[in-house]
Parts: structure tokens; sequence; C-alpha cells
């Protein structure tokens, strides 16, 4: 994946009821990688340990952060602070960028 230009949208296909992700770098507590997933999917509840910044490349997803509900849309971020429960919910056919930190 180094040295390359990388086109988040071309690298992942939309597979039914399932998020595709590819970790482009995954070094112990720090990550880059992308993921798509088709509407109406839901991934539970997590807390990570590390910062998390997520920006939809396309489609739109619903995150809540601690009962806090945030619908980000195609180019638009968030930054969610490690320890911080957060759910991930597909609104539309969708493709990110996440890091973490």
């Amino acid at each position: 994946m180094f040295k390359k230009i990388i086109n988040p949208n071309e690298e992942l296909s939309y597979k039914l009821n399932s998020v595709d992700t590819r970790y482009l770098i995954n070094e112990g507590d720090k990550s880059i990688g992308i993921f798509a997933a088709t509407k109406d999917l839901s991934v539970p509840t997590q807390i990570s340990p590390q910062n998390i910044c997520f920006f939809v490349t396309e489609g739109e997803i619903q995150i809540t952060v601690d009962d806090k509900i945030f619908d980000i849309k195609q180019n638009e971020m968030i930054l969610i602070p490690k320890t911080s429960a957060y759910t991930i919910n597909f609104i539309q056919d969708s493709k990110a960028f996440f890091v973490r930190i």
C-alpha cells in the first residue's frame, strides 16, 4: 500500500449484509483503514482505547457517541475521543476512511 495513490471508493466494494474492511496500516495501537457497508447495517457498540477519526467518502452514516447522535455525510468527518462508546449505523450505502491513534 505504500508509495501509491489510493482511492478509497475504488478499493472496496459493497457486500450484502457485511462490512468490507481493509487495513492500510495496522501497527499495534495505530491503524489506518477503509470500509464499505450497505444501507441498514449496524456495527455494535464499541469502546476504543485510541482516538478515532472517521471520514465519509461516500454515502451517509450515523454514529452515536456516548448517547449523542451524529449524521455524517460524504466529505464530512468526526473525531471520537478514546474510551468513548460508539455505534455505527449505515443510513445509505457508504464508504469511509478511519484513523486510530
